[in-house]
C-alpha cells in the first residue's frame, strides 16, 4: 500500500542498458567553447571590480602626496600623528614636527604619509576649545 504511490516508477528503473555503443559521439562542443564563452565575462568582471578601484585609490594617494604643504595635519603609515614641517618632492622626503613643545622632528618618505586630515578641523578645533 506505501509503495503504490511509487509504482510509475518502476518502468524507469526496469530498462536494459543498450546493447551496443552509439555509432558518433553524442553532439554537443567541449570545454573549450565554454571557457571562450565566458572569458569576456570574466575579463570584464576582473577589470571592474578588481583593477579599477585599485587604480583609483592609487590615483588619489598621488594626489593626496602631490598636494601636502606645510602645516598639514597627516597620518603616517606607523600611526604617527603629526604637522608637516617641510616636502621636499624631488627628494621624497617629508619632514613632520611630532612635538610642538620639544620641537620634535622626523624624516620620513613621502610615501609613509597614509592620510591628511582635513584643513577646516584645525580651525574647527581651535574655535571648540575657547
Amino acid at each position: 500500500m506505501i509503495f503504490d504511490c511509487f509504482a510509475f516508477l518502476i518502468p524507469l528503473f526496469a530498462q536494459e542498458a543498450p546493447v551496443s555503443p552509439p555509432a558518433s559521439p553524442p553532439p554537443g562542443g567541449g570545454g573549450f567553447e565554454i571557457i571562450l564563452f565566458f572569458l569576456p565575462f570574466f575579463v570584464i568582471f576582473y577589470w571592474f571590480f578588481m583593477l579599477r578601484p585599485q587604480q583609483k585609490q592609487e590615483e588619489r594617494q598621488r594626489k593626496m602626496l602631490n598636494s601636502l604643504e606645510k602645516n598639514d595635519r597627516v597620518l603616517t603609515v606607523g600611526g604617527i600623528i603629526a604637522t608637516i614641517h617641510s616636502v621636499d618632492k624631488e627628494k621624497n622626503e617629508v619632514v613632520l614636527k611630532v612635538d610642538d613643545s620639544n620641537s620634535t622632528k622626523i624624516k620620513f618618505q613621502l610615501s609613509a604619509v597614509l592620510m591628511a586630515f582635513p584643513k577646516d578641523n584645525d580651525k574647527n578645533d581651535k574655535t571648540d576649545s575657547k
